[in-house]
């Protein structure tokens, strides 16, 4: 039984990938894939990932639950 709830928590986590996007900047990959993710979950993910300073989004999959995204550059830069 908690090895059940273990893995089903594993699989439902949103996974996070660090690449470079076409102009150079960093950006990330999530997959929100899993039984208890849904779409909110990548988007959550972003937002955590990049803070105050936002994200763009550069490509997305709802139907396939990933997103690519880089974070906005700071205030003032």
């Amino acid at each position: 039984m908690i090895w059940a709830l273990t893995s089903i928590g594993l699989v439902s986590c949103a996974s996070e990938r660090t690449t470079y996007l076409a102009n150079g900047a960093r950006g990330y990959s999530v997959s929100c894939r899993g039984f208890l993710n849904s779409w909110d979950s990548c988007l959550v993910k972003a937002g955590r990932t990049c803070g105050t300073r936002g994200y763009d989004i550069v490509n997305e999959d709802q139907y396939d639950r990933t997103l690519l995204f880089g974070c906005k550059p700071a205030a003032g830069k």
